[in-house]
């Protein structure tokens, strides 16, 4: 992150914004896949997996590979994705004060990830007119966190479109839990699953 000074005010900007993270994920997803033997892997069995903004550039990924001619990817695991960088869902809009995440710590992600929200698909994975084709998908929500609703949604696509999916809601969760409580029983389900 590059800080600028002007008068009083600090402002920052992301050093690598969209679509540095995509475009990383993608070089990576292609290594994989060209030396999976030597990783002692199998190309055909490549699963993509994150959390949060993670789960927005596993997303991103497998719409990428997709629709660019990648790797073939056969599963994607997404735990509480920000899949959405409108912030308009009613969970943004609830948990304002949320632990952990809320929708101030959104709105300064999302401007230095994507300068700006993004409605290209491949920086908001929900926006993408079709969902058909992608890999089977785990998803899994916090109960208490903004990016819930959007989690629930980008499933509900997923499912529309054809896509298997399983949704899991976590009951009282955090945005985190499984990070912050690894140890809980919820998390370690959550791990499992």
């Amino acid at each position: 992150m590059a800080v600028r000074t002007g008068g009083p005010h600090i402002r920052t900007r992301a050093v690598h914004p969209y679509p540095a993270a995509a475009d990383d994920a993608d070089a990576a997803l292609t290594w994989i896949a060209a030396d999976a033997a030597q990783l002692g892997g199998a190309p055909e069995r490549i699963a993509v997996a994150g959390g949060s903004a993670g789960g927005n550039v596993a997303a991103s990924t497998v719409l990428r590979a997709r629709d660019l001619g990648g790797p073939q990817i056969v599963f994607q695991a997404l735990t509480y994705p920000g899949v959405d960088g409108s912030l308009t869902s009613a969970s943004v809009r609830e948990f304002t004060g949320a632990p952990v995440l809320d929708r101030a710590a959104l709105e300064l992600a999302w401007r230095h990830y994507a300068e700006e929200r993004h409605p290209e698909p491949y920086a908001s994975p929900i926006r993408a007119a079709d969902l058909g084709g992608l890999p089977t998908a785990y998803i899994a929500v916090a109960e208490v966190d903004p990016l819930r609703d959007e989690g629930l949604a980008y499933a509900g696509r997923l499912g529309a479109a054809g896509v298997t999916t399983e949704l899991v809601q976590v009951p009282g969760a955090v945005h985190g839990f499984d990070l912050l409580f690894p140890k809980a029983r919820v998390s370690e389900r959550t791990l499992a699953d």
